[in-house]
């Protein structure tokens, strides 16, 4: 069986065997666009101020979402959740456990009807939300910025991951399967919108 066809969430649930789908998502993205060392002892050495800002961040994202047609980031619940996200998002992520519960968070999300786009755009606007704050001190944040980029788009890149397995292996598509199918539609895409970008 080819690593395409290995049903991941099947494996996660027969037997918390999430290392797969980790390593998975890891084995697409080079080392350099990992958060290694160098970003964790970074996000060490500013862990304090961008704990300090939970409650900031939680508040601004919340009510801008709150203009959005989804409940949930108009309840009081959100700020709460935003907070808690922010705290678990900064923290262990030199843990493999440290992706599962942020592909949590994301689940949680989809069960109260949050978009795809709202869900999977969540750490890339929070970690630009805290740049600005804390830039915002007049301090330098260069360091922050490559840090917290990388931390955002790793955690995007599992939530696609994580919502293409679902919905592949919910309806026993295996992924290449699902792959040669959307191909011929990215296709004739490609053909009516090609030379917008040509």
């Amino acid at each position: 069986m080819n690593g395409h066809q290995i049903l991941y969430f099947d494996e996660v649930k027969r037997g918390g065997n999430y290392v797969v789908f980790v390593n998975h998502v890891l084995e697409q993205i080079p080392v350099a666009y990992r958060v290694g060392a160098v970003d964790i002892e970074v996000l060490n050495k500013y862990r304090d101020e961008l704990l300090g800002i939970a409650d900031e961040l939680g508040e601004t994202y919340c009510t801008a979402m709150s203009t959005t047609n989804t409940d949930f980031f108009k309840g009081g619940n959100c700020v709460e959740f935003v907070k808690q996200y922010w705290r678990d998002f900064i923290t262990g992520i030199d843990r493999n456990e440290h992706w599962v519960s942020m592909v949590m968070y994301m689940l949680k999300l989809f069960s109260a009807n949050v978009g795809v786009t709202a869900l999977v755009t969540l750490p890339i606007q929070l970690s630009s939300l805290a740049v600005s704050i804390i830039s915002g001190e007049n301090k330098p944040v260069t360091q922050l910025v490559s840090a917290l980029g990388k931390l955002s788009a790793l955690t995007t890149a599992f939530y696609a991951e994580a919502l293409v397995h679902l919905l592949t292996e919910n309806v026993g598509v295996p992924l290449s399967a699902y792959m040669m199918l959307a191909g011929g539609l990215v296709n004739e895409l490609l053909k009516v919108y090609g030379n917008v970008i040509a």
